[in-house]
């Protein structure tokens, strides 16, 4: 059963190319020993409580941590309900197969509503909103782009009200998380060597980074460490990976704890409501099925919601607590007016521009197509902890400034541009065009050119949109999908933004260091573009519009916000405003778009809140 699963799962991925014969004993052998080593978790079937101290909603990043912090009291009771599967899926270590995952179990299929400025080559002209669920949440299907955000950020925060999240009250936080190997930074003070997440410099490096990173030094971009508080300039990527291996939430804080006796981690728990004491003014418990039967499960001290952006504030809302016109609409009783769901942020951005490499190294060539990194030799320096598996493909980031940003600080950016060893060429499958709605014709026409070609690509993301959206309820079914009522590039400066860094990334690749790979800028139009100028602004315009990707960072539906800001959910210490003894942490009260993937800033909010909330209650 397991080498019948095996050979589905790469004929899958490696497309036609693979179907034609069978496949190498030895390439099977050596995966099937691969997946038994990973799916080596087991949370076991708790026999479940009545009543618990803390009844944690969603085992994401921030309520594993929580889960962890929480439960190191043994006298202190902690119940965990995770929606989703415990096991780690087989493919989430090798950080290249990413893809895959967006359209497994391990994954909310999630959409958007149809674009009108955005996404317009995209299947049903929808961008994909996957949120990963399972033990991990996101982290078991993200990208394992591992970045904090400009201090700027975080003081902007706490000086709009909400206290204890400037740059230097968080950065203890952030130095606790890590257990860090960053070479080039080790010694700069800015992070940690005995924290449960591991986050290193990308064991596998491209010709073309060093080349990228070089060039954009040498155009004006300083060399720096983005996550030592500024991050106005180029580095190699880090990631939250050991030796190239994906890292989680679940194994980095859940693994070697989970058979505390006072911590219970409940899968395949779908938690409905929100339950409430007589007055309506306090968290009582929570409702939730397992196994085809609702349960019913109380909490002593708090219940906390870390089911992540969407999953938290659909709760909220399906339990009385959100905008009281939405929920009248739906005939739910509205316990507290809130608006909840009522801002959604989103780091949209763009696959391309693309590059061709003209003289490239034999080990350039190895990066051709996925085929050649699904051999048994790769696998086996994947085992070891290099080799082109340990990466997602994206290997530096470089961070703009445009001239339509909207915050007048020199030192804050508002794009970030991301370096791929590769474009959607590389991969024959179909993982990669499902995860981000690519349709065939497109894929046929632009992408498939370039099969054979040693090429590379840029992704440009948006990270201080203008355009902001709402989250609400389909229905009063606690089972259906929460509605998106977002648009991409609603206002022309998000657009304006992103052509500036395309425009940029062109400038960089002039620079001697990539000039010397004999590089050339991909000429092809992508389909919908062709009767704009190739390479002219209105060209790129279009190209935008029509290549829109997300990068799942979804921000702000259970927004925090200092005492009295009426655009808040929760207060600066994650209490949710007028329910005692209920909390939000996840990233759903990160309240504007950060300069950041969203990861680390859900195990700092994990981590900030496991404090708050002893001292709180102690």
């Amino acid at each position: 059963m397991m080498l019948r699963w095996v050979r589905v799962l790469l004929v899958l991925y490696c497309g036609s190319r693979l179907t034609g014969g069978l496949l190498d004993r030895q390439v099977i052998n050596s995966l099937t020993e691969m997946i038994s080593e990973m799916n080596d978790i087991d949370y076991g079937n708790p026999q479940l409580r009545s009543v618990y101290d803390y009844v944690i909603v969603g085992a994401g990043p921030a309520g594993c941590v929580l889960a962890n912090r929480l439960s190191e009291d043994p006298k202190v009771s902690v119940l965990v309900l995770e929606l989703g599967r415990g096991e780690r899926p087989a493919f989430a270590e090798p950080p290249m197969l990413g893809p895959m995952l967006m359209g497994s179990d391990y994954s909310f299929g999630y959409e958007t509503d149809r674009q009108q400025y955005g996404c317009l080559g995209l299947t049903g002209r929808k961008c994909s909103w996957t949120h990963g669920r399972g033990v991990g949440g996101s982290s078991i299907i993200n990208n394992v782009i591992y970045t904090r955000g400009n201090r700027r950020d975080f003081d902007n925060w706490a000086r709009a009200g909400m206290e204890g999240w400037s740059w230097e009250e968080v950065l203890p936080y952030y130095r606790k998380i890590e257990r860090a190997n960053i070479k080039d930074f080790e010694d700069n003070g800015a992070h940690g060597k005995e924290g449960r997440v591991s986050v290193e410099d990308c064991p596998f490096r491209s010709e073309v980074a060093n080349a990228f990173v070089a060039s954009a030094a040498q155009s004006g971009y300083p060399y720096l460490d983005y996550n030592a508080g500024d991050n106005l300039g180029v580095s190699f990527l880090q990631a939250h990976s050991k030796r190239g291996h994906r890292v989680t939430a679940g194994t980095a804080y859940l693994k070697d704890v989970r058979h505390r006796p006072n911590l219970h981690i409940s899968t395949r728990s779908w938690a409905t409501q929100i339950l409430l004491g007589e007055d309506n003014r306090e968290a009582a418990g929570v409702r939730f099925t397992k196994n085809k039967r609702y349960h019913i499960v109380r909490a002593r001290k708090e219940v906390i919601l870390s089911a992540g952006a969407f999953e938290t504030p659909k709760l909220l809302m399906n339990s009385g607590i959100g905008p009281a016109d939405h929920l009248e609409q739906l005939g739910i009783q509205v316990v507290k007016d809130l608006p909840v769901g009522r801002q959604v942020y989103e780091h949209g951005g763009v696959f391309g521009p693309i590059f061709i490499v003209r003289n490239g190294s034999r080990a350039e060539q190895n990066l051709l197509s996925l085929e050649r990194v699904l051999t048994v030799d790769e696998i086996l320096r994947f085992r070891n902890g290099t080799g082109p598996l340990t990466s997602n493909s994206i290997e530096s980031l470089l961070y703009v400034k445009s001239p339509v940003a909207s915050d007048p600080d020199p030192g804050m950016p508002d794009v970030e541009v991301m370096q791929s060893f590769t474009s959607m060429s590389f991969d024959s499958s179909i993982a990669t065009r499902l995860a981000y709605r690519l349709p065939d014709a497109l894929v046929r026409d632009y992408y498939d050119p370039l099969i054979g070609v040693r090429n590379f690509m840029f992704l440009p993301m948006l990270l201080k949109t203008r355009t902001v959206g709402r989250v609400e309820l389909k229905s009063r079914n606690p089972f259906h999908h929460p509605v998106f009522k977002y648009q991409y590039f609603e206002d022309e400066r998000d657009v304006e933004a992103l052509l500036y860094a395309i425009k940029e990334v062109l400038r960089i690749a002039q620079a001697e260091p990539l000039q010397r790979m004999g590089i050339e800028l991909y000429s092809r139009p992508v389909p919908g573009c062709e009767q704009v100028e190739f390479n002219t602004d209105d060209y790129w315009r279009c190209h935008v519009r029509t290549l829109t990707t997300t990068f799942q960072h979804q921000v702000a539906t259970c927004r925090m916000g200092a005492l009295g800001d009426p655009n808040s959910v929760v207060d600066p210490r994650l209490r949710v405003r007028g329910i005692r003894r209920l909390r939000v942490a996840d990233a759903g009260i990160i309240p504007e778009p950060p300069t950041a993937h969203t990861c680390a800033i859900s195990y700092l909010i994990g981590e900030k809140a496991a404090d708050m909330i002893k001292q709180d209650n102690q």
